[in-house]
């Protein structure tokens, strides 16, 4: 995500998050740490941390199931801790910032220390129920159903998503229903509209999702054009 100038309340979400600043160092606080300023920080799982207004960011989240978060060379930190940071990203970010997704991609493997595809699935079976999930994004998704639709026990469905993508599949539907309210809405749909299609109750329900991800309301997001998000996922067909 890349966002201008803005502040977080403190919160806490399940996903890890890793921040720079676009014109220079940025600012989080935590009650372990208090203030940190520094050029890239990192701010494990499930710690409670707020952003102050603090010059434009560019944030990756990343899911702490995920093989990418296992693979990351700061994850041993209980507390948010600054990083070993690459100048380039900067110049990187404004690109992606205008739609560049090369750049985009760049930033992503920059921050991982290696390719972010190389744990892409290439099996046939978790491809065909990520297009199913797509499909019946506008209501209900459980596990039994596309066991179902694939032939597969429940129990044995999730436990070979999860190895082929490194995310559960509860996440992994969630992170689709965000992805598709951020799409519509960032091509003019109402919050309720995208509610509808990315299959949340309604908006409320949605905005206390996006909140409890991303720390803001998705109001505050779509009214500032100069949001950019992208979502990039594990397996290879999505």
């Amino acid at each position: 995500m890349l966002a201008p100038a803005y502040a977080s309340a403190q919160h806490r979400h399940h996903v890890a998050q890793i921040g720079f600043g676009l014109d220079g160092p940025v600012v989080y606080e935590s009650p372990q740490t208090g203030p940190l300023r520094a050029d890239l920080l990192l701010v494990p799982p499930d710690t409670l941390h707020a952003h102050p207004a603090f010059g434009a960011t560019a944030v990756l989240y990343l899911e702490p199931e995920s093989s990418e978060w296992a693979r990351f060379p700061g994850r041993e930190s209980p507390v948010v801790v600054s990083l070993p940071f690459n100048p380039q990203l900067r110049s990187f970010a404004r690109c992606a910032a205008a739609g560049d997704t090369v750049a985009a991609q760049w930033i992503v493997d920059t921050l991982l220390g290696q390719a972010a595809n190389s744990g892409s699935s290439d099996d046939e079976l978790v491809s065909q129920v990520c297009a199913l999930i797509g499909q019946r994004l506008d209501g209900p998704i459980t596990l039994a159903a596309l066991a179902n639709a694939v032939h597969r026990s429940p129990s044995r469905l999730a436990h070979r998503f999860r190895e082929a993508t490194g995310v559960p599949l509860r996440r992994y539907v969630l992170w689709r229903r965000l992805r598709t309210a951020v799409e519509v809405t960032m091509r003019g749909a109402s919050l309720t509209d995208a509610a509808h299609v990315a299959g949340f109750a309604d908006s409320a329900h949605l905005s206390r999702t996006f909140r409890s991800t991303f720390g803001i309301a998705p109001s505050f997001m779509f009214e500032r054009s100069r949001f950019s998000v992208t979502f990039c996922e594990s397996t290879a067909n999505n």
